[in-house]
């Protein structure tokens, strides 16, 4: 498929929404397209969270049984990808948003133009272990992709998030673990659910699925110059077509006028010397510095709180500042800028406060509740909730964190509680 056959393919899918997508982010675009179409091809969800593992008192490791996984075990499960990869495959994007969600306009811009090179999906499994709670299910899925005009089938490596609607009972994947949020976090994470998924990629069924999906992906390419085509020329090709044909060489320089009407300037102007123009004073060269998150903070495309979010630096993380606007820091941020408010940053890394939100309290401590609270399914007041717990109700702890919520033990259930409400 040439450039050309992409563009009329798009038109019926709004190529002109997807230009505008490229124009807003052009520096980003090739990487972050290519980085998505092999992603696709074989998924390999390594370093994907920045979560640390759980760690003991004394900092000692918790050692935990790794859960085997099921194999196209729940009919509900294979149902939804099986679904989901039709629809994929398809550009459906309202069938998508009805079964993962959210699904972010620009990844759904993605989802439009990568739909364009697939025919299908084919040899879906489904390998499933259980998720945060017993409604929610970690899933890797093992399959093939079928390439438009190329006879074989890329293996591939995916991952999804299963959650249960507790209104409808139904099956949905909790999209804020795809790939592609992952890699751009449009949408903030929860960090129980990112510890998680940490464990779960380094248990030894997951590395050891990975590394035969790989080796099967590897063996295609090499046996199919056609596949190979499509992989490294192909698609990359079209994206640069396309990356070239809709952003101006220089956007940021207005086009000369051709009206004739608009007087020429004058090469040789006489200026008189009493509005003589004072020379521009000197430009100071930026300096960078190393700084501190004194919390969890958004990072934006502008210096302007309702600019694009372009992701998320943590407590602790430090970052290079290059440049102040106002009340705003401009930091290095995924090989590109972005914008934190200066009043989130130190310079001395003393000052930032692990327990942010209440100090930790020992395993095993039993808690009476001075009030009632709810408990949630992980660490964020949108999570899921597990149940309430009223004032006199007693629950013990498991184990405290440091984004200052404890995990405690309640009527035979497990979840999160804020450690402030403990204390």
């Amino acid at each position: 498929m040439g450039s050309s056959d992409l563009k009329d393919k798009l038109k019926n899918i709004g190529f002109e929404k997807m230009i505008e997508f490229v124009k807003r982010h052009a520096r980003y675009f090739m990487a972050g397209i290519l980085f998505f179409v092999l992603i696709l091809i074989l998924v390999l969800w390594i370093g994907s969270t920045e979560s640390e593992e759980p760690k003991g008192k004394n900092g000692t490791e918790i050692l935990q049984v790794e859960e085997s996984y099921q194999v196209d075990a729940h009919e509900g499960i294979n149902q939804l990808i099986q679904q989901y990869y039709s629809a994929y495959a398809a550009g459906d994007l309202a069938t998508l948003d009805g079964i993962a969600s959210p699904i972010t306009e620009n990844e759904q811009n993605y989802i439009s133009f990568f739909s364009q090179y697939v025919d299908g999906y084919e040899n879906i499994q489904c390998y499933t272990k259980s998720g945060l709670d017993a409604k929610s299910f970690l899933v890797s899925v093992s399959m093939e992709i079928k390439f438009s005009g190329v006879e074989t089938l890329a293996p591939g490596l995916d991952f999804f998030y299963v959650r249960t609607n507790e209104e409808t009972g139904e099956l949905y994947i909790d999209n804020i673990y795809s790939q592609y949020n992952f890699a751009n976090q449009e949408n903030a994470l929860d960090t129980s659910v990112q510890s998680l998924i940490y464990k779960f990629e380094k248990e030894s069924d997951v590395m050891a699925l990975k590394e035969e999906v790989q080796g099967r992906y590897d063996a295609a390419v090499a046996a199919d110059p056609g596949l190979n085509e499509m992989i490294t020329t192909t698609i990359p090709n079209d994206i640069v077509n396309m990356q070239l044909q809709a952003v101006p060489e220089n956007p940021e320089v207005p086009a000369v006028s051709e009206n004739p009407e608009v007087p020429a300037v004058s090469e040789n102007p006489e200026v008189p010397a009493e509005e003589s123009v004072e020379p521009a004073p000197p430009v100071e060269e930026p300096t960078s510095e190393a700084l501190t998150a004194l919390e969890r903070v958004n990072v934006r495309a502008a210096a302007d709180a309702a600019s694009e979010k372009l992701g998320n630096i943590e407590m602790g993380q430090v970052v290079t500042r290059t440049g102040i606007e106002g009340e705003w820091s401009v930091i290095e941020f995924q090989g590109g800028v972005g914008y934190v408010k200066t009043e989130y940053l130190t310079a001395n890394p003393a000052e930032v406060n692990p327990g942010n939100g209440g100090g930790s309290l020992s395993e095993g401590t039993v808690v009476t509740l001075k009030d009632s609270v709810n408990i949630r399914s992980g660490m964020s007041e949108t999570s899921d909730k597990v149940g309430t717990a009223y004032s006199g109700e007693k629950v013990t702890v498991v184990m405290s964190y440091a984004e200052g919520w404890t995990k405690v033990k309640w009527k035979n259930k497990t979840g999160y509680i804020k450690t402030s409400l403990l204390q």
